[in-house]
């Protein structure tokens, strides 16, 4: 890769609802990796000063002053439970921004950029699965075979506060009071089965029903046999919301709420898009295909009162 400082969310130029991301190719012992180009604000080259963490986690490689802001560097290696052997003088770190968090990843080598199709992410089998649960999708690209991992997952391993709360854990409230919600129904369009789970049980608790799907893909689906099946009249009288990821194998959230808005028996359905990555530029993004609100996953505990102002 020729440019050693990729520009922040360059992925963001893509144009919305083509189903399509673009992804930085990199090696750890000679596997393949990916990670969406729009969690990538650079990458630098590793032979650069690291502190190091006391009494930090094992895979937490230390820390970087990079222009001033001190950011933490996770051997990817070491937590994919690989030897830890890095040439400094070829590695890289991949300073990644998401859920309102900068981290680093201490990677063997980055190669390219690939432009591809959301249909070309596979979700791997249980016999490609890494074996902490992390790779969320897998890119055929040539001969080669890219890894796609859960970066949400590895930062949040490494520091539990990094990642999102779940209504359990959390001072739960439940948006407005006194409304019975149970004749509304929310799908939610989601791949990550945790995640999945976490804002099932912020919704469920609240009182809401809910459908839930893979990806866009099989939300698209669900929705398109609601209004293909005899008798139907309105969206409303089935499905009241739909919240959606925007990383998905096979359709992303873009593309999902794009066709949601163009197709006349959904268009008035309110879709919600709920991202790691929502930015200012990818704000604008999800608006351009027809979002009607954006949630950062960090701000789970808003779903409900989000949710609630769209249906009540």
């Amino acid at each position: 890769m020729n440019r050693e400082h990729a520009h922040k969310n360059e992925g963001i130029l893509l144009e919305a609802g083509t189903n399509e991301l673009e992804i930085v190719e990199f090696s750890i012992k000679g596997a393949l990796y990916g990670i969406n180009i729009a969690k990538v604000r650079e990458i630098i080259k590793a032979d650069i000063d690291l502190v190091q963490v006391p009494d930090s986690h094992s895979s937490l490689e230390g820390a970087i002053n990079l222009r001033g802001k001190i950011i933490p560097v996770i051997n990817l290696a070491k937590h994919l439970g690989e030897k830890n052997e890095t040439d400094k003088k070829i590695s890289r770190i991949i300073i990644s921004e998401f859920n309102q968090i900068t981290v680093g990843f201490l990677v063997d080598s980055v190669a390219r950029i690939h432009r591809i199709s959301w249909k070309k992410v596979e979700k791997p089998s249980e016999m490609l699965q890494t074996e902490g649960g992390y790779a969320v999708g897998i890119v055929r690209i040539e001969n080669r075979v890219l890894f796609l991992l859960d970066f949400e997952k590895i930062a949040a391993d490494v520091n539990p506060k990094s990642g999102i709360r779940d209504a359990k854990t959390t001072n739960f409230t439940p948006g407005l009071v006194n409304i019975d919600r149970s004749t509304k129904v929310v799908l939610v369009a989601e791949d990550s089965e945790f995640i999945r789970g976490m804002m099932l049980d912020y919704l469920n608790k609240a009182g809401y029903k809910t459908i839930t799907a893979n990806n866009g893909e099989e939300a698209w689906a669900k929705i398109s046999a609601i209004i293909n099946a005899n008798g139907f009249n309105d969206i409303a009288n089935h499905l009241h919301l739909m919240i959606t990821d925007i990383e998905m194998p096979q359709m992303d959230g873009l593309h999902l709420i794009k066709r949601v808005k163009e197709n006349p028996h959904t268009k008035k359905l309110p879709c919600i898009s709920f991202s790691s990555m929502i930015s200012t530029e990818l704000s604008q993004k999800c608006k351009s295909v027809g979002s009607d609100a954006e949630i950062s996953k960090p701000e789970i505990e808003k779903l409900v009162s989000v949710v609630d102002q769209k249906v009540l």
